[in-house]
């Protein structure tokens, strides 16, 4: 079975990055944590642990990652979730980004879907589009989509109605519901249009071979079929070539998982370090040059020492955990950026005395999202790897002071 995403998943990165937690915003972390029925909470919601369950209502944004969430209130803005198992029962009044097992929405978005999952399904209304790569996606019979539904699976199945065009690349593509735009697909296995199927626009579709598609009068459009080559057809097969499908595969689910895991450990050393952190900080903006200095030290001067360490028997074993540590300390240079780009750019607009807890997840996504630049991306990875080395450093000297 082979699993497939849509380029489309890169709105979702920028849109996170776009996305400004209110100044009121909550953090919790734990073992699990409850939101009761009738709480509000008046700003955005900030949780990390083993289980989240909503009941109340959110003002706000959602930001998540746990092994089980549970939504049954009402979120007033968007949703931002990386878990195990995803269950949407209540409204979400903006879009939804989800990285998880399995996502269930059985309530109203306003907004986009954007997920990457092994199971989704939906049985509610969906204000906009659904963009989704998955081993299984399911639209049930309840279920509206006023947009487009694009998707990378194994299996699409679709017994709702869908408003606007759907595009799909699947192993196997079943439609006993209604949809208003072109069904455009590129099938493996399958595809098959019940009798309660109807397609108002057109059917466009490529296999190896014309497939029996059940019933061609569900179509009110035209029905045209393009095979496609086999692997030994194609001229240039012994020549691997990356394409964007490929891409999107494997790097973009890396990219969105990447950035939630950068929000965790960001609010993991807040929690422990707060006060030591802020502290570095301000100081490494007072000296930003000596900051940038140190940094490029440690990037680059610090793994040549290890190498001609590893070159000399007896310090072998040292050099080993050495390296290991430097390259735990670069991957967490980019985080220590984040934090450093989130309280620069807040000073900047005059939120000189805005929380590390506001500031730091804003500067993290950003980070992130502006290494993902194509070919401008990695000088910036490589600027704010020297930003965020002289953070640590900062941070380890501070550390040692009296």
């Amino acid at each position: 079975m082979k699993y497939r995403l849509i380029p489309f998943f890169a709105a979702g990165i920028v849109f996170a990055a776009l996305a400004t937690p209110v100044p009121a915003a909550r953090f919790e972390a734990g073992t699990s944590f409850t939101l009761p029925a009738e709480e509000i909470q008046v700003g955005d919601l900030y949780f990390g642990g083993n289980a989240l369950r909503l009941d109340g209502t959110v003002e706000g944004s959602v930001l998540v990652g746990a092994q089980t969430v549970t939504l049954a209130g009402t979120i007033t803005r968007n949703l931002f979730v990386g878990a195990q198992t995803v269950d949407i029962t209540g409204p979400v009044q903006g879009d939804v980004l989800a990285g998880c097992a399995t996502l269930n929405i059985a309530d109203s978005v306003s907004g986009t879907v954007r997920v990457g999952a092994n199971s989704v399904s939906i049985n509610s209304r969906i204000g906009q589009d659904v963009l989704a790569g998955c081993r299984e996606l399911v639209i049930d019979k309840d279920a509206e989509i006023r947009g487009d539904v694009i998707t990378g699976c194994g299996t699409l199945n679709i017994s709702g109605t869908v408003r606007g065009d759907v595009r799909a690349d699947a192993d196997k593509v079943i439609v006993s519901g209604i949809i208003d735009g072109d069904l455009i697909v590129t099938i493996d296995e399958q595809l098959v249009l019940t009798e309660d199927a109807r397609v108002f626009g057109n059917l466009d579709y490529r296999s190896e071979k014309e497939l029996d598609i059940g019933n061609p009068d569900a179509v009110f459009g035209d029905i045209e079929f393009t095979k496609k080559p086999r692997p030994r057809e194609i001229e240039e097969f012994k020549r691997f070539r990356p394409r964007p499908s490929l891409f999107a595969a494997f790097l973009l689910p890396f990219a969105i998982f990447s950035v939630l895991g950068a929000l965790a450990i960001g609010f993991i050393l807040i929690a422990i370090w707060k006060h030591a952190l802020i502290h570095a900080l301000e100081n490494s903006m007072s000296r930003f040059g000596r900051t940038v200095g140190f940094g490029a030290i440690g990037l680059f001067a610090a793994p040549l020492a290890l190498l001609v360490a590893l070159l000399l028997i007896v310090t072998i074993p040292a050099s080993l955990i050495g390296m290991l540590l430097y390259l735990i300390l670069r991957s967490l240079s980019k985080v220590f950026a984040g934090m450093f780009l989130g309280k620069w750019l807040f000073g900047l607009f005059g939120g000189h005395t805005a929380s590390i807890w506001l500031f730091a997840p804003v500067g993290i996504i950003l980070v992130y999202a502006l290494c993902a630049i194509p070919v401008a991306g990695w000088l910036i990875w490589l600027f704010g790897a020297m930003v965020g080395f002289g953070v640590i450093i900062e941070l380890l000297s501070s550390s040692r002071r009296p």
